[in-house]
């Protein structure tokens, strides 16, 4: 059931604030997606290191989607129609023709998270899902493999339930000592490979950035975050599906999520909290489409770690010929 102050209509601009679920439909989805998420897993899992068929998005041998995907996604869709039949999906492989009017609740899938990394063998990757709630994220389930008996763990969340790996709560890695705020070395983190093409790094976070390493996946990252295997993450501009379960699974393990403003956002310096998808939501078919093409970098953490970098680690600002010479080179 979820509560509200009057049922919004199509395109009436309703924000969250005005239409609250409650925490048992929470944690209905929450339970689900706990399964859905395991399903397409094991489809995933099952075929890791066989025969696949693969192509290229972009026409070049770059950004692969293989067979595998598009089932795991195909599967997962299936099951929430069935369950859920009055929220809609929003995944990154086979995206409609005509994108569809955006319903409250949005399934945001990554079926593949990493799938450079699967089609070369390497079991670095992740199957994602996260629920929106008119553009908040508000349930999340992510399934990685793992050195476990059953060779994966399920990192799990809803909004005020906590972050969890069946009854293990999670919690974001805390440095301490004299300066509990600064990046620890020995400790790893992840940052993108084009971090210095991206960002001006001050000088005084050079060589403080921690343990830097860059894993090919920004799903697996958030969720490496609030488990405590990575002090903090930066990713490159990734798109809403690898975002919308990661950071609510950082935020309910106590950490923060921070993308760079933009010009609406009321701020002192270069960064704002994130914490919707679509902050002006309405049941369109507009906003479903800006959902779709949204792209954020975020940087994600304990508190005091991310201010702290994010500080020292800027935007930096291209005109036209630099932005059509970056897209080039990328």
């Amino acid at each position: 059931m979820t509560v509200t102050q009057d049922s919004p209509s199509p395109g009436d601009g309703k924000n969250a604030a005005e239409t609250v679920p409650d925490d048992a439909t929470l944690t209905e989805i929450e339970l689900y997606a706990i399964e859905v998420v395991e399903t397409a897993g094991k489809l995933v899992s099952e075929r890791f290191g066989g025969d696949l068929d693969v192509e290229s998005k972009d026409g070049n041998g770059a950004n692969p989607v293989t067979d595998v995907d598009r089932a795991s996604q195909a599967l997962i869709t299936e099951m929430v129609e069935k369950r859920f039949p009055e929220h809609m999906i929003l995944g990154e492989e086979d995206a409609p023709k005509d994108e569809p009017a955006a319903r409250d609740f949005i399934w945001v899938v990554d079926p593949i998270d990493g799938t450079t990394n699967y089609v070369n063998g390497h079991p670095v990757y992740a199957v994602s899902i996260g629920v929106l709630h008119r553009g908040e994220p508000v349930a999340a389930a992510v399934w990685t493999p793992w050195p476990t008996e059953g060779g994966f763990e399920i990192m799990h969340a809803r909004k005020g339930g906590g972050a969890w790996i069946g009854d293990r709560k999670l919690a974001v890695k805390k440095p301490s000592g004299d300066e509990p705020h600064r990046p620890k070395r020995g400790w790893l983190s992840t940052i993108p490979g084009s971090l210095r093409f991206m960002f001006k790094v001050d000088r005084r976070l050079r060589g403080n950035l921690g343990e830097p390493r860059t894993t090919g996946s920004a799903v697996y990252e958030l969720a490496m975050v609030a488990r405590g295997v990575l002090q903090y993450a930066l990713t490159g501009a990734v798109f809403s599906w690898d975002l919308a379960a990661g950071t609510l699974l950082v935020k309910e393990a106590g950490g923060i999520v921070l993308t760079p403003a933009g010009p609406s956002d009321q701020v002192v310096g270069d960064w704002a909290m994130l914490d919707s998808f679509a902050p002006k939501f309405e049941n369109t078919q507009k906003t479903t489409k800006e959902m779709r093409a949204l792209r954020r970098v975020v940087l994600v953490g304990a508190p005091e770690v991310v201010w702290f970098v994010s500080k020292y680690v800027t935007r930096r600002r291209y005109g036209p010929v630099r932005r059509r010479l970056r897209r080039w080179l990328h």
